[in-house]
């Protein structure tokens, strides 16, 4: 864990409120978790199939889609019983609709990243080769504003992870070629292939405003706060897919800022629908990325997946494409139709 991803959790972590109970709950083989299930109404309609998935995939992972096809009390707390007519298969259809939705937004997410690292380079390259190491290039809130780590600027934390990152034996090779005969003081657009997701985020954090505008530009953005609000929800969310974790319904505490909708049209559904916190569901990156996508004239077939995905999503039980911030109306938008 490197210091900035170590800050992320000290900030996020709460102190326990009440004296912690001790755990008390037996070891259950495949089958009785499968009959435990069944004793809370869930129905298995191929026992071969739950046995697979549970013996692979794992009761506690699968636990967060079962939550969907659970009861309610009355005031809204989620009882130990499922819906009637709740069926294994349908939570399996609803896991299996969450793992490739993740399997398409990495690629997406990695070309993006790896065009605003290029971006970032190619226009602060010209200024100093060096530009990441030379404060004088970024905002002095960046460089003199205090992090929450040991009196060290944002910056100083930044460069932590950086340098840290430099010294792993997994670099690519030209880099590590590139260190051996030149030393660890790299231009720019060499340490950017150093650089992760969060990384790159934080550094054009960094940068002074008209150099934040002039690659937020080149993606459709004319206000760079906003494209790095958006940069920080790509992070978040490559982060959720990598770790495999549940993603479909999730509630997206790394919101993007959204567009006043006359500003972008083609993402001005996200502003309109009246939708309490849209940026908070996984639909508006989904679509922020579609936009960016489409900015870089990528030729991959990325719409056409997330199409495909969304016309797959099993509607069963409790669950809906709305509990996503999938719009109902998102087939007739202009940003799913072709070119």
């Amino acid at each position: 864990m490197g210091v900035l991803d170590f800050l992320e959790v000290m900030s996020t972590t709460r102190p326990p409120t009440a004296a912690a109970l001790p755990y008390d709950k037996p070891f259950l083989s495949i089958a009785e978790q499968r009959a435990l299930l069944a004793s809370r109404g869930m129905g298995v309609r191929d026992s071969e199939e739950a046995d697979h998935y549970l013996r692979h995939e794992g009761y506690y992972r699968l636990s967060t889609y079962f939550n969907s096809f659970c009861k309610h009390s009355a005031d809204g707390k989620r009882l130990d019983a499922f819906l009637p007519e709740s069926d294994f298969h349908e939570v399996v259809r609803l896991y299996d609709f969450d793992k490739h939705l993740r399997s398409i937004l990495l690629p997406a997410l990695r070309g993006v990243e790896i065009s605003v690292r290029v971006a970032v380079a190619h226009h602060l390259g010209r200024q100093d080769i060096f530009a990441h190491e030379n404060p004088q290039l970024l905002a002095h809130s960046f460089t003199h504003g205090e992090s929450t780590w040991r009196g060290k600027s944002w910056y100083q934390v930044w460069l932590d992870k950086y340098n840290a990152m430099l010294s792993r034996d997994d670099q690519e090779d030209f880099v590590r070629q590139f260190i051996s005969k030149y030393g660890r003081r790299i231009p720019i657009w060499v340490a950017i292939e150093v650089w992760d997701f969060g990384l790159l985020s934080r550094f054009f954090g960094g940068m002074r405003f008209p150099d934040q505008h002039a690659v937020s530009k080149l993606y459709g953005v004319d206000d760079p706060k906003i494209f790095a609000s958006w940069l920080r929800n790509f992070n978040y969310v490559r982060n959720v897919c990598a770790h495999h974790s549940r993603l479909w319904n999730r509630n997206i505490t790394e919101q993007p800022r959204l567009v006043q909708k006359q500003k972008i049209h083609l993402l001005r559904h996200l502003t309109m629908r009246g939708v309490k916190a849209p940026g908070a569901r996984v639909y508006a990156t989904v679509a922020l990325v579609t936009y960016v996508l489409r900015m870089m004239r990528q030729k991959t077939p990325w719409r056409e997946a997330v199409v495909k995905l969304l016309e797959s999503f099993p509607q069963c039980g409790g669950v809906s494409l709305g509990m996503m911030g999938v719009p109902e109306d998102w087939r007739e938008l202009e940003l799913w139709r072709s070119d």
